[in-house]
């Protein structure tokens, strides 16, 4: 397992490579999180000190962060080490169904809410990708 310094790295090399890839070079830090926060609008907002980080290295975003990092700017989580999104709600579900010990129907109830947020979310990346692909 990689530990979370070399996933930092990876992923601040990979979103260095992403930038240039699309804008011909690597905008400032208050550039990404405006231009973050405008695709990013059912999520919490980020600051420009939180995209420097991601640019240096020294933070991760959440996988609802990446979510859109990836539709964004067409990054490939697979190759950096990522979790896939399935295998992470996957494991979510499985350990909500551990913790709580309950059957099926009421898990069902329980994770509900947590259903329509990962399918708003869906939503929004596709959204994102056509008008991604629209721009082109």
């Amino acid at each position: 397992m990689k530990s979370k310094n070399h996933l930092r790295k990876i992923f601040s090399e990979a979103l260095l490579e992403a930038l240039i890839r699309r804008y011909k070079f690597v905008p400032s830090a208050a550039f990404i999180a405006k231009e973050f926060n405008i695709r990013a609008d059912s999520l919490q907002s980020i600051s420009h000190e939180s995209a420097r980080r991601w640019l240096q290295g020294t933070s991760l975003p959440d996988i609802g962060k990446l979510l859109v990092l990836r539709s964004w700017l067409d990054l490939d989580l697979n190759a950096l080490g990522m979790p896939s999104v399935e295998s992470v709600i996957n494991r979510e579900f499985q350990y909500m169904k551990m913790k709580y010990h309950i059957d099926n129907e009421k898990f069902f109830e329980a994770t509900q809410s947590v259903k329509n947020s990962v399918n708003s979310l869906l939503e929004e990346i596709n959204k994102l990708e056509r008008q991604r692909k629209q721009e082109k």
